[in-house]
């Protein structure tokens, strides 16, 4: 027998929580056959797989290391197809993610949509209490992270890893598990500029191989905007005053127009918003409600650029990391993602004590009405 096959079978008992006994009682086997599996002196006999397979929760390709791939295309249309199912019946979406995830279990790309489908629910279902998890939304959050988990195994990047993170770290936190979270982010803070990217292009560029160099640096160009931009966004609420004026003209100048502001889109409302709740307490009315202009203002930026995407041009060599071409499917969850974006926010005012001054007052049922809106909506 393989020595991987054997080390992969006693791995996955072992990572499933089962004794030999167990897992020979659930196969209908002798513990002593189980065993000799994972000691490398037999090997399970073949109508005995699909069974192995669904006790491990893996696929027949996975226990022979057998790689499968599939198409962008049908990668799409799968989590098409899941996004739609899991927001008509839960239930059915959920048979449906782990059917997929069964029969793919070494495409990571396929298993990262997947995750990132089921991950995308755990808000919008029963159990979800804000900074808990009960019932569904708790076995939703189980089933995405032993994806996201898996995503992680397969990555073979330290890239690929860290797109995970931020989803399987909210997961940790949601259950209650801060010291598991702070243990896996351990080792990621950079301390230090990264000039590997630069490097590499110069390399490629010397030899003649000035595409390969553009790839190079536009990839690296767009991850640095991503990052900071999203730091800026966690900065928000810890910064005091006169710090997030210089956040917010740091921000505007990262995002210039639509184009820059799609890589991003939420920075602006999130920097806006503060802006205004840190005048409630000391500021006139007036400049309260000029404040939440500004922030609707940004909104419905945000939420345009969310509905109609343009990607920046500069990015032309690394399209893999753009926005897609929305066909309907697309289109409908961009709107509905406006749409949650918006009531999102709504909810947000409504419930803060922070307003409660201001609710008596006309413009706070307007502010609030804008909020929910589109611009069309409007007309």
């Amino acid at each position: 027998m393989d020595i991987k096959i054997n080390e992969k079978l006693a791995r996955l008992r072992t990572e499933n929580e089962l004794t030999q006994e167990e897992a020979a009682n659930h196969l209908g086997i002798t513990k002593a056959a189980v065993s000799k599996w994972e000691c490398g002196q037999s090997m399970p006999d073949i109508s005995l797989l699909p069974a192995i397979a669904d006790l491990y929760s893996t696929s027949i390709d996975d226990l022979f290391g057998r790689v499968q791939e599939l198409d962008k295309e049908s990668i799409n249309a799968a989590y098409q197809t899941a996004l739609a199912l899991l927001g008509e019946d839960y239930d059915v979406g959920l048979d449906y993610v782990r059917k997929q995830v069964r029969e793919n279990w070494t495409c990571c790309e396929l298993l990262r949509m997947m995750g990132a489908a089921l991950f995308a629910q755990i808000p919008r279902i029963s159990g979800f209490n804000g900074g808990s998890l009960e019932d569904e939304s708790l076995q939703c959050a189980d089933e995405a992270e032993r994806i996201i988990r898996r995503v992680i195994e397969l990555s073979s990047s330290e890239a690929g890893v860290s797109v995970e993170l931020p989803s399987l770290v909210r997961i940790l936190l949601w259950t209650g598990r801060e010291r598991e979270a702070e243990k896996l982010l351990d080792g990621y803070e950079r301390k230090e500029p990264s000039l590997q990217a630069a490097l590499l292009a110069q390399l490629h560029r010397e030899a003649g191989r000035n595409e390969e160099a553009l790839i190079v640096l536009q990839r690296a160009l767009f991850i640095s905007l991503l990052e900071a931009q999203s730091t800026m966004a966690a900065m928000v609420p810890m910064v005091e005053e006169s710090r997030l004026v210089e956040l917010a003209n740091l921000a505007a100048s990262l995002q210039p127009d639509k184009t820059f502001a799609s890589i991003f889109p939420t920075l602006m409302p999130t920097i806006r918003l503060q802006q205004a709740k840190n005048l409630v307490r000391t500021a006139p009315t007036d400049e309260i409600f000029s404040a939440l202009d500004a922030f609707a203002d940004a909104l419905d930026g945000a939420c345009d650029a969310i509905s109609n995407p343009v990607n920046p041009g500069i990015f032309d060599k690394v399209e893999d990391m753009l926005w897609d071409e929305a066909d309907d499917a697309t289109s409908r969850t961009r709107s509905e993602g406006v749409a949650e974006l918006r009531t999102a926010y709504v909810s947000a005012l409504e419930s803060d004590g922070l307003w409660d001054s201001l609710r008596d007052d006309g413009r706070f049922c307007q502010a609030i009405a804008r909020i929910s809106d589109s611009p069309e909506a409007r007309r």
